[in-house]
């Protein structure tokens, strides 16, 4: 069936992750040491097991930001591992606290090849929508980049309450552009969120793979979003 809607993760596929910076400026300034690249490689470990056990669930917006408060505990514990549960959810805590105020000092970062991506698709007249496992704030951040004028349909997991690997939400984001499952293909950098998530809605999911962390998925996966043309006829 030819291809005529595409969905895009966002942190990590659109835009580079100002996740791992900000917990690592937290860390390192409470007295525990952890550079960018550990932290993204902590996440990586962890994430899989943290959608496992609330991937499927449905939440309110408190009950979200929990959630992420808990996957934030997971992180400190594999970087940490001789720290205690007290202080892995003390820590925790902290970083829920400070990311506001930290992440102010980290400008958004696209990925060079996101928008020359979105604005081709988009002149080729695809139906382009963003989904994301996220805060409701993130809706302000797409605003940031300028990338709403790409995305008539945006679908974060904390303001819809369900979050990938859940098909709903794919299915949100399918009733927003009018396409049918097998239409369209969605590109994001976890095989469990994007890929698996995308394929219980019926959809295409192609792996994006920009740092070599996956072997063979046995899924579409390229290392840069120029790959995904080979996916859409």
């Amino acid at each position: 069936m030819k291809k005529r809607a595409v969905f895009f993760d966002l942190g990590g596929t659109l835009l580079v992750m100002r996740r791992d910076r900000i917990i690592s400026r937290i860390l390192t300034g409470s007295g525990y040491s952890a550079t960018a690249d550990e932290v993204r490689s902590a996440y990586f470990a962890v994430e899989p097991g943290w959608l496992l056990a609330y991937g499927h669930r449905r939440f309110t917006p408190e009950e979200s930001e929990e959630s992420y408060r808990q996957l934030d505990a997971l992180v400190f514990r594999h970087l940490f591992p001789g720290s205690s549960d007290a202080e892995a959810e003390r820590l925790s805590h902290l970083m829920r606290k400070m990311w506001p105020e930290v992440q102010e000092s980290i400008p958004l970062e696209l990925y060079p090849d996101a928008e020359p991506t979105l604005r081709r698709l988009s002149d080729a007249g695809f139906k382009l929508a963003l989904v994301s496992n996220a805060p409701p704030d993130v809706a302000g951040t797409v605003s940031d980049l300028g990338l709403e004028k790409y995305f008539p349909v945006v679908v974060v997991s904390g303001v819809v309450g369900v979050s990938k690997p859940n098909p709903d939400i794919f299915r949100i984001a399918l009733h927003g552009t009018g396409a049918e499952p097998g239409e369209a293909v969605h590109i994001g950098d976890l095989y469990d969120a994007d890929v698996k998530g995308a394929r219980n809605a019926g959809v295409t999911g192609i792996l994006l793979d920009r740092y070599g962390s996956y072997g063979d998925m046995g899924c579409p996966k390229i290392s840069g979003l120029e790959g995904i043309y080979d996916f859409l006829e």
